[in-house]
């Protein structure tokens, strides 16, 4: 509690107001995009290799501005930096609402640049202020990801639909409309820095270029980004492919949907339980081994018992949100200090998100190779078995 105490109460929730409203925009951009793009399509005239390269660029960004975010806290202080990605956030919001395809591409890499910033920058912010309260407030800004997240992407065809309103200088509907409407939550967290009181501290560059340099040698570094990497590959790669592989199954369209939507409703769930019962849950090791373990026993299920789809399904989306909060904890647990921990989450976001943004097509292209999705899932899941290992690893030795 010694970083607390010197915080005083108003700056600690001003600082975690900042940190949750921020959260809260770093899924919705991105989740908030896709239930419009056959709508974007049909206007655009955009062919499927364009429509899937605009969701492919977010993730791309992710991977390529990890190590930028990283290298900005040896020489800016760290709030500011975040506000930076707020900024960029909206403003790639704003730029791919003006309808066409250009801002589109534009506004998906801004987005992508933005949001990568909160995902390096946040554990290491936990770190520096709370670090005794490091999985319960990652427990709390992965919630806010995803409450973000289902009210972007729930209310995107809605807002679609509303009649042309007058926005001056230029009349705006349709799909456009949606997506400068979703632009007025990314307003919140710079309401914030802008009228309340943010303590800022002076970025610390002594000894950072070596104490990165040594990071991509570190056992431990490659521990948890491994950790992180395979549960971005299968998290992404599922959530891509569920509804064909269910479809492939039997299921109707609209079922596949709902069992898609178990999946997302599952990853919400963990962020409600890691923060008030984590010391009930024993140490991390038993943690992760829970979370992987689901993961493994939800593709098996999808392998050799596919009617109960919904089950695994939900299983899968509860063991993965859990493994990724625990992910993201352990990138401040096993560093030393706010810029380690800051590296090493550029470190890992980089090869995390550079594999995720490959792992759906060339997974596609195994399915169109073997024309069935048996063989897929039985790479995943001999992926997901090394998972649990690499898991027990990366954790903390200690108790949770």
């Amino acid at each position: 509690m010694e970083r607390l105490k010197r915080l005083t109460q108003h700056d600690a929730v001003y600082l975690l107001l900042f940190i949750f409203l921020i959260a809260l925009n770093m899924r919705g951009p991105v989740t908030g995009f896709p239930p419009l793009l056959d709508r974007i399509g049909q206007d655009l005239q955009l062919s499927s290799v364009q429509s899937g390269l605009l969701t492919s660029l977010p993730l791309l960004a992710f991977a390529f501005f990890a190590p930028v975010a990283s290298w900005l806290t040896k020489h800016f202080q760290m709030e500011k930096i975040l506000t930076l990605g707020v900024g960029l956030i909206a403003l790639g919001m704003i730029t791919r609402s003006l309808g066409f395809v250009s801002t589109l591409y534009l506004g998906a890499i801004l987005i992508g640049a933005g949001i990568a910033i909160g995902n390096v920058l946040l554990p290491s912010l936990l770190k520096r202020e709370f670090p005794n309260h490091i999985v319960q407030l990652t427990s709390i800004y992965v919630l806010m990801m995803s409450l973000g997240g289902f009210v972007m992407a729930s209310s995107a065809v809605p807002l679609s639909l509303v009649p042309e309103q007058a926005w001056f200088p230029f009349s705006i509907s349709g799909w456009s409309f949606a997506l400068a409407t979703q632009t007025l939550m990314i307003l919140l967290p710079l309401m914030i820095w802008l009228t309340c009181k943010i303590t800022q501290h002076d970025a610390q560059a002594a000894n950072s270029k070596e104490a990165s340099y040594k990071l991509w040698r570190s056992t431990t570094a490659w521990q948890v980004t491994g950790f992180l990497c395979v549960n971005s590959l299968l998290n992404y790669t599922i959530v891509a492919w569920m509804p064909a592989i269910l479809i492939n199954y039997g299921y109707t369209d609209s079922m596949a949907g709902l069992y898609q939507g178990y999946l997302q409703i599952a990853g919400a769930l963990p962020a409600l339980i890691l923060a008030p019962f984590l010391n009930r849950l024993g140490s991390y090791r038993r943690i992760s081994l829970i979370s992987t373990g689901l993961a493994w026993l939800s593709l098996l299920g999808l392998l050799f018992i596919p009617s109960w789809s919904a089950l695994w399904a939900f299983l899968f989306g509860f063991g993965v949100c859990m493994a990724f909060i625990l992910g993201l904890s352990f990138i401040s647990l096993r560093t030393q200090s706010p810029k380690q921990a800051a590296a090493l989450s550029g470190m890992a976001q980089f090869v995390s998100y550079t594999l995720a943004a490959l792992g759906p097509v060339l997974f596609g292209a195994l399915y169109d190779w073997q024309e069935s999705w048996q063989i897929p899932l039985y790479v995943l899941l001999v992926i997901c078995s090394f998972w649990v290992v690499i898991g027990w690893f990366a954790s903390p030795k200690s108790d949770a």
